[in-house]
């Protein structure tokens, strides 16, 4: 009798045992839940979001949207333009740690404007932040698009 009982209290202590080494912290390859995970590549950012999004500020810029929607369109579309410059900030996707970084920001800074300005719905801002815009994409594109 003591026997069977031993044996089923080792056996409760060894399940007991191998429960709660299952519940350690193992140290893994695997990023912490938290941590950034970059998906999209350089070129897909500014062919999925950069340059569309910019065009609509472009566009809004050049000629002011006429009614409350398309303002907020537009303020949406500056405001997405805005991530997508940081997400060019986001780890690898820096190219460099100077002009990389310094146009990046700059585009989040032209972007951000151009938000403000149709929050407001004033075409002569708007328009100023669009020409930033621009000014910023060309610069960039001189130094990291040379062809």
């Amino acid at each position: 009798m003591r026997w069977s009982t031993g044996v089923a209290l080792a056996m409760m202590l060894g399940v007991g045992a191998t429960g709660l080494s299952a519940q350690k912290p193992q140290a893994s390859a695997r990023p912490a839940a938290n941590a950034v995970k970059p998906i999209a590549t350089v070129g897909e950012i500014m062919e999925l979001m950069t340059i569309p999004l910019s065009n609509a500020v472009f566009e809004a810029g050049g000629e002011a949207p006429k009614d409350d929607k398309s303002w907020a369109d537009v303020r949406g579309k500056a405001i997405a333009l805005a991530e997508a410059g940081n997400l060019l900030m986001v780890g690898s996707r820096a190219k460099d740690r100077a002009a990389w970084m310094k146009f990046s920001r700059a585009q989040v800074d032209a972007a951000e404007a151009a938000a403000k300005a149709a929050a407001a719905k004033n075409g002569d801002q708007l328009s100023a932040a669009s020409d930033a815009l621009y000014e910023t994409c060309a610069a960039c594109h001189k130094v990291y698009l040379p062809n």
